[in-house]
Order: C-alpha cells, then structure tokens, then sequence
C-alpha cells in the first residue's frame, strides 16, 4: 500500500528562506500528498504557493506558538491515522529539502517497519556541502548531545542508523505514534523537545533512525525560528531555555523516589553552575541558570506531573533499551580534545609568537633584575623602606581589617571608607605575613625585573622582532615616572606603572575572551587604585574604544566583553567617591593614597609642559641636582633633549605602516599627557602650607607607555620602507638617550642619595611604641616645620601610623576639619611661647606625647624655634632624640583616664561597613572567576550543552558552534587568549 505523507510547514517570518522552501516541497520526485502551512503570526500568512504542491491547507495560529504547539496545531485539522502508513513530515521555514529527500525517507521506513521516526541530514544553508545535524544523544547525565560535528560531509556519518533522537527539522514520523506519544511536550517550547519525542518513541517500543541520502537544509542561528527562539534571542535567554529543558527532562526521567532530591537540588546545583559558568567564561549563562532552576522549581508544578504521565502511559521498555545510544564518555574526551587543538590554533592565527625564552626575554628580565638587586642591596637586610611617601605597613591582621567602612584613627578619628589602593596593601603585606613591611622591600627589589617582564610581554602583542621587544622592555624599565616614584615613595604609582603593560596585553585579546576582559578589568582596577588620577585617561579611552567597536558592525564583534570593564574598579571608588562628594571634597577621589606629598611642579612653566611631553614628572625629577653637576632646571633641559629622539620617532609612525595602531599609541601617550597638565592645576588636598595635587608622574606612566609603543610599532612596520640600518640606528639612537637621561637618577638611587633608604618597622620612638602595647589610645602630637613660617601638625595614636590607615577621606578635608577644631590652634601655640593652655585639649584628645620631626636646612629656624618652645612649656618634660625627632612627655595624662582603647563612635555602622566590603568582595570575587586560566583543569566538568550546534528542532533554534564541545578559554604566557 502506498504510504501517505503529509507535510506541515511551520511558517514564521520567513522571507527568502520560505519561498525556497516552497519551492523545493514542489520540486520533489516523490511530493507529499498534502501540505498543511501554519502561518505564525500576522505577519508570516502565507498567500501564495508554487502549483506542485497537492491538497494545500492554511491553519492560521497566534504569534506566540511554539514549534511543537503549531504541528499539533495543524495535526488537529488533519484526519484521524487510519493505518501505520500514514505520515508526517515536519519542516519549517527554513527547511528546504532536496528533491530526493523524501523518497529516500520512504524508502528506508518501507524495509524497516519498525521504524517510526526517521531523520534527514541537515546541511547548512549558506554551505550546502557541510553538516548541520545528523542525529543527537544524550549523556548518562541526560545532557543532550549532536552526533554529528559541523564539518565537509564525506559520508563519514551515513553508517549511522539506529540513535537516540533526531532532529525536528525534516522529522518523518508515523501519524498513530504522533497522536499516541501527543506530540512533543508542552513544556518543552524550544529547546530538546524532538529529543524528548524520540526518547519516548524508543521508551514505546520504535526505532529512531537516520536516513542520509536525504537531505535538508538548514540555516542555523540566522533562521526564522519561532517567537519563543528566532534569530534575536539573546544569549541569556537560550541557555535559560537550554538548562530548563535539561531540567525539566531530568524531573521527567527520574525515578519515583529520586524526584524529590532531583527538586532539592535545583536551586543548590544553580548556584554551583553559575559559579562555574563564570569559570568557563560565560557570564552570560549565569542568569539563564537561575532562571531555569526557579522556573522549573516552582513554575512546572502541573507540566512535570502530566509529562511523567505520558511517559509512564505508552513505555513498554525499561532505560536499558535506550542505554548503548547514549554518547560514551571516551567520545566526549575525544571530542574535547579536538576542540581544545582547535581553539587552540584559532587563538594563535595572525599572532606574533611570545617565544619568552628563546626570543630574548628571560635574558632582558635577568638583567633588569641584576640592575634592581645591584640598586637597592643596602635594602635587603631592612625591615621597611623610608621615604617621603612611605609608611611602614601594620600586622596582616590590620591590613584586612582596614578595609571597608571603619574607624580610621587620624585626627580626632573618623568613620570612613578604606581607599582602594588599601587592597593592593593588604595583598602586598600577606605576601610577607611574617613582616608585612618587607614586601615593600622585596617590591623595591623587584620592581625594575617586574617591569622589564610587562612592557616585553606588552611589546609581544606589537612585533615579532625580539630585539624590539627587548628594547620596549629596557624603556619601559628605566622610565623616569618609575625611577622617581621609587626614589620618592609613591607606591601607588609604582604599582600602577608595573601593572600598565599587563593592562594592555590583557586588552588586546579581551574582545576576543572573558578570560583576557575579566583579567584586564582587575589590572585597571588595581592601576586605578594606585594611582586613582588615571580614572579620566582611561575611562576616556575605554568610552571611545567601546562605542568606536560597537559601531563598527562585524568588524568590532566581541565589543560587548569591554563593557564591564569599569566594574570592579567602580566597586572600590563609588562608596568612597560617595563619601567624598557627602564631605565636600568631591575632588579628593583622585588624590594620590598613602602619604600626602607637596607639589614640587611649577604648573604654568614652559619647561614643564615640554618635561611632561617627552615622560619626564618636572623639575627635580632628572637627578641632575643631587648628582651636583647641573641645577634642576639645566638637569631637566638636557634630559628633554636626550628624550626627544623617542618623541621623534613616535611621531613619526604615523607616516610609516601600521599608521592606525601607532596614532592609536600617540592617542594613549597624549591623553596622559592632558592628565598630567591638568593634574599639577588641581588641589585635591595639603600638606602643611602646600598644597597637595594628584602626582603627573602616573599620568606620564601613560604617556611614556603610549610614547614606547608607538616607537616600537614604526620601527618594526619600518622595515617596508626603511634599511635596516636605518632602523637599527634610529631605535639604537632613542634607547641610548633614554639611557642617557636616567643615569643620574640610577646614580642616586645606587649611591644611597635618593629618597628611598633602609627604613624601620615604626614611626614614632621606641618608647611610646611600648606604652601603646599597655595604652593604645595614647595620642602622639608630631610636628614638623615647614620651608615656610608654617608648622605642619599630626596626632598618631598607639604605636604609630602605618601606610594603610591613611585616607584620602582625611588628606582631602580642610585642616581644621582633618585635625579637628583644636589640634591646629593647640600645635601653632607650642610651637610658639604663649598664655595658651594646653590641657583641655591634650586630655580630650588624649595626647600624652609630642614628637617634633628632624629639620631641614630650609626648615632649621621654625624647628630651633618650636624646639626652645617645647623647652619653656613646664607641661611637657623632654624625654630623648632619636632618629625620628625629638620626643616630649605629657605626664597629665595619666590622671584618672581609661586604659582600655575606644571601639569607636557611637554612629559606627556595621552593617553599612559590613554591606560595603560584600559588595566589594563580590563584584571581585566574580571577576576572578572570569579571569581565571582554568584551561583542560576543568574539562571534565564542562557540560556538553555547548556542544550542541542544533537544537534537534528546526534550524536555526540553537546557534551553531565552531567546534562540537567548546572547551574552556586559557590565559597562556604565550599571550593567546581566547574561547
């Protein structure tokens, strides 16, 4: 008896792919005996149709219909199967077979009775010689799998026959089996529902078979679709459809006394998932797994009952049946492997080869660390480094504990929240949690090999000329801002000028990678916290970066990862910003953290806007002056001119090739260098009589960065134009005067001259460090006269003050708001003879000591005079000199007040302390996980959902992957990123 089929033509918005869809039902050898077309939508009612097609039927059907809905739909109109040759053929709009698709069909259901679903190869549309799907599976964890991988047909699948599912694209299934399984499940809108069919198919005793002399296009993640997935579905909401299929069909297939665990579980193993959905880079997923975890929780309360139902109604075959068609996980590994090559190889197509070892740069971070070793030896068997900048750092303890919203003991206290380079302090000192101060030792040490290793990786990511890279390296080493942040104690800005290098290798793949964005948002985080002036050059940058992408069409695909850049930098500013802005202070944000240090630079001088242009931080910057040969001004005059063949040369990239990235180079070097103009015209705090701005010098950092690569880029494009000769002589001729222009700096660091000298683990006496051990609410009074009239005045409680508890939030305020209202009236009255009686406020403030800081030339006539003043008070009794000044004792003191140290101020909030460091732990903590290298460790686990490059629906419902299992991205020293 002939059989008869019925096609069922599921239309939905679909233009060109349905006209030819129609066409090719037409074009069949063997044509279908009717056709039933269900138009989706207002939209998509089809009037027209080719004259082949026989007894042609139009069910019209709403919008929101999903695929399976709309074949039941039109199944409804349909007379009752009779007999077992009864057909129908699912297809959608994107299906076009090819003429002989379903004679072949027929032909291979005729001599298998047993068969009751078979299905068709499905060839991409745009490459009708490759596969799409060819038949699916599952895993032992159900997790749904494609047989077939995306590549040349060769016939290398047509042995297969009998597997566990097909796809519904071109799906050919008896009419009874249709009507007695009742379709696919309802629950089931987009995603696994012809897997499910099949399942159940199996389960009632029918095979599932693949045919592949026949085949159907399809056209993947561009087709129509349906409403509920189509073309625009966003990222999140197929893996929400995805998992909640998964889960819906693990509810269904489980055992009786399973089901409640399998409940249990959702919301648990959700939370679990997301955890590892950012350590497989897809941030995107995270919210889709709650999603489906709730939904199918709480929101298929009826749909799990009734699908468990039908199940358990037509199974006449226990799970055995259907377990040798399940994928083994030996072909998983396999695939997994392959996919690793492949990712691999596509990560690395068109890059530069980092070749650390052999290309030179283990020898150029050697060197770099014999130079650093050799500059700071008197530093090695030192507690701390001292420098005008610096401060010894506390116990680990009170690192951790001075992070977020607390009580900071400056001045008369305050509440406040911890500045963001605090992290970066805490991370440094558990590095050497014996002696938390030796890591600034060790950081000294290590800074020039740290940074020799980031500008060379960074300069890999520009040439492939290892001479180059080693050159870059060498630059960025002995940069200026870098020599004189080390000399002065600006650890922030030594911090920020190591990490900018790694910064921009990570950036230069973070389009490509979650791994290489989340990496390179913790780096601008912690570039930003060490020098938070930064926060206009690169936001700028970022802004015009991101939406110059996002506007770019193809060209700027990946932008989307850009955008959360700002995030966990955002997260340690915004409540301190807020904070700030509550103070008066708005400005103070960008102040540099740590010790607050005068300005030195002369803002409105020529000399200084051309030191700025060439990386160099202004006046006494060079070296010249304590070298003793020139003044500072002669000293900064040459140094320019020794620079200016690297500003030479970066200009002049842009008329050699590779002119695009090098104006992007010179565009990074020139907004540093507004920074840096602007920065020396803003106060953002004092210290004493001068006023406090934030340092250019970090700003420079970006200018000099900018500077360097685009040298590197003209030199190493140049080759096209120029001799070698020439390149050699030129690149030769800008690191000699780089050389040049620091030698005295490197002079005054190696002859001890400089700032940075063998520090000791306090800053106060060793006698009020003990009595804090007994007292710590002890207050210590610490003057030091001013190069003015002025004297500057402090209070540290306890045993002194270290690095972490200074803020900005005090630095910033006014004097008589940081200090309090008394402290400056009580310091300018000893500092001079007076009737002014000091008791009240000494024992509201609970000093009990004075400290008068050593003095300088310029400052020897204030200093003799508070001195002899402090002598005539009879309040105060002169205890010792010591390096640290000369110490005064308060014996009042001790009269009748508390020993216990104070827990702070009463409007201390604990929850609001304790929300702000939440906050701040989260958004890091999920940041972390994004830029973890997690590579093959965790492959394992990495489900095969992502495998799937059909839905085993109609196409178009899953978009298709390059690779059958997409494996995990990997941050490589090799400097290839990638997913």
């Amino acid at each position: 008896m002939r059989p008869k089929v019925t096609a069922i033509l599921v239309a939905h918005d679909g233009g060109a792919y349905l006209d030819r869809t129609l066409e090719a039902l037409a074009e069949q050898t063997r044509p279908p005996d009717q056709t039933v077309i269900v138009d989706i939508g207002a939209s998509s009612r089809v009037t027209e149709h080719p004259a082949g097609l026989l007894g042609v039927q139009h069910v019209a059907a709403p919008s929101s219909l999903s695929f399976g809905d709309a074949v039941k739909a039109a199944a409804r109109v349909l007379a009752p199967a009779s007999t077992d040759g009864e057909w129908l053929w699912l297809l959608a709009a994107d299906n076009a077979p090819d003429p002989d698709a379903l004679r072949a069909m027929l032909a291979a259901v005729e001599i298998s009775p047993s068969v009751s679903v078979a299905g068709p190869k499905l060839m991409q549309w745009a490459d009708p010689d490759y596969l799409y799907s060819f038949g699916e599976s599952m895993t032992r964890f159900g997790t749904a799998v494609e047989l077939a991988e995306p590549l040349l047909d060769q016939a290398q699948y047509d042995r297969e026959s009998d597997v566990l599912g097909v796809s519904a694209a071109g799906m050919l299934v008896r009419h009874r089996v249709w009507t007695r399984l009742e379709g696919f499940d309802p629950a089931l809108p987009a995603v696994d529902d012809a897997l499910d069919f099949c399942v159940r198919a199996r389960l009632a005793g029918h095979r599932v078979s693949l045919v592949p002399d026949a085949r159907v296009l399809s056209a993947g993640r561009r087709s129509p679709g349906t409403a509920v997935l189509g073309p625009r579905t966003s990222r999140t909401r197929r893996s929400y459809l995805e998992r909640a299929a998964q889960l819906h069909r693990r509810l269904v297939y489980s055992p009786p006394l399973a089901l409640p665990l399998h409940w249990l579980s959702l919301v648990p193993l959700a939370i679990l998932r997301a955890l590892g959905q950012l350590l497989r880079k897809q941030p995107g997923s995270v919210l889709g797994e709650f999603g489906a975890a709730f939904a199918v929780a709480f929101g298929h309360a009826a749909s799990v009952p009734a699908a468990r139902k039908r199940l358990k109604r037509e199974r006449t075959l226990g799970w055995t049946a259907i377990e040798a068609l399940r994928l083994p996980w030996a072909e998983i590994r396999r695939r997994r492997a392959l996919a690793r090559e492949d990712a691999t190889s596509a990560r690395r197509a068109g890059r530069h080869e980092i070749r650390f070892l052999a290309g030179g740069g283990a020898a150029v971070v050697l060197v770099a660390a014999l130079l650093g070793l050799a500059l700071h030896v008197p530093l090695l068997g030192a507690a701390g480094v001292a420098a005008p900048g610096l401060l010894p750092l506390g116990g680990v303890g009170e690192l951790w504990g001075s992070l977020g919203y607390a009580w900071r003991g400056l001045g008369d206290g305050f509440v406040g929240v911890a500045d963001p380079f605090n992290w970066i302090l805490a991370l440094l000192g558990t590095v050497t949690f014996w002696s938390p101060s030796y890591s600034i030792v060790l950081l000294y040490v290590l800074a020039l090999p740290l940074a020799a290793a980031g500008a060379w990786f960074a300069a890999a990511r520009l040439t492939a000329s290892a001479g180059l890279r080693g050159i870059a390296a060498a630059a960025w080493t002995l940069a200026p801002t870098l020599l004189v942040a080390l000399d002065q104690g600006r650890l922030g800005a030594v911090v920020a000028h190591l990490l900018l290098p790694w910064l921009f290798f990570a950036l230069s793949t973070a389009r490509r990678s979650w791994v290489a964005a989340a990496t390179a948002s913790l780096l601008a985080a912690g570039v930003l916290a060490g020098a938070p002036s930064l926060w206009v050059p690169l936001l700028a940058l970022w802004l015009l970066t991101t939406v110059a992408l996002a506007s770019a069409g193809r060209r700027g695909r990946g932008w989307h990862r850009l955008v959360g850049l700002p995030i966990p930098a955002l997260a340690l500013f915004l409540p301190l910003g807020v904070q700030h802005v509550l103070q008066g202070t708005p400005l103070g944000v960008l102040a540099d953290p740590g010790v607050p240090l005068a300005a030195t630079t002369e803002p409105n001088s020529v000399l200084t806007s051309l030191a700025f242009l060439v990386g160099l931080p202004g006046a006494g910057s060079t070296g010249w002056a304590k070298w003793g040969v020139l003044d500072p001004a002669a000293g900064e005059v040459l140094a320019v001119v020794l620079l200016l063949p690297l500003l030479a040369l970066a200009l002049a990239s842009v008329v050699l090739p590779g002119a695009a990235r090098a104006a992007a180079a010179l565009a990074v070097a020139a907004t540093g260098f507004a920074t840096a103009v602007l920065a020396v015209r803003v106060a953002v705090g004092a210290a004493g009589e001068a006023a406090v701005t934030p340092w250019p010098g970090a700003a420079l950092s970006l200018t000099w960065l900018g500077l360097v690569g685009a040298a590197v880029i003209g030199l190493s494009a140049g080759h096209r134009v120029l001799a070698r000769t020439a390149r050699v002589t030129l690149g030769g001729l800008a690191a000699v005067g780089i050389a040049a222009a620091v030698v005295p700096l490197v002079w005054a660091v190696a002859t001890g001259a400089g700032g940075a000298v063998p520090g000791a683990p306090r800053t106060l006496p060793a006698l009020v460090t003990a009595g804090a051990a007994t007292d710590p609410t002890t207050g210590t009074l610490v003057l030091e006269a001013q190069s003015g009239s002025g004297i500057s005045a402090s209070v540290e409680r306890g045993s002194g003050e270290t690095l972490e508890q200074q803020s900005t939030l005090y630095s910033a305020a006014p004097p008589d708001a940081a200090l309090g209202a008394d402290l400056p009236s009580l310091a300018a009255n000893l500092a001079s003879r007076s009737g002014y009686d000091p008791v009240p406020v000494l024992e509201a403030q609970r000093i009990g000591y004075v400290l008068l800081a050593p003095g300088t030339r310029e400052t020897r006539v204030v200093h003799d005079r508070t001195a002899a003043a402090m002598d005539a008070n009879p309040l105060f009794a002169p205890v010792t000199s010591t390096e640290h000044g000369t110490l005064w004792r308060y014996a009042g003191l001790d009269a009748g007040m508390p020993a216990a140290a104070p827990s702070g101020p009463g409007g201390f909030d604990t929850a609001l302390g304790g929300a702000i460091l939440g906050m701040q732990l989260l958004v890091l903590l999920v940041t972390l996980l994004l830029a973890l290298p997690t590579g093959g460790l965790a492959d394992w686990w990495r489900p095969e959902r992502e495998a799937r490059r059909g839905s085993g629906l109609q196409a178009g419902r899953r978009s298709p992957a390059a690779v059958p299992v997409r494996t995990m991205p990997t941050l490589a020293f090799g400097g290839d990123h990638g997913e």
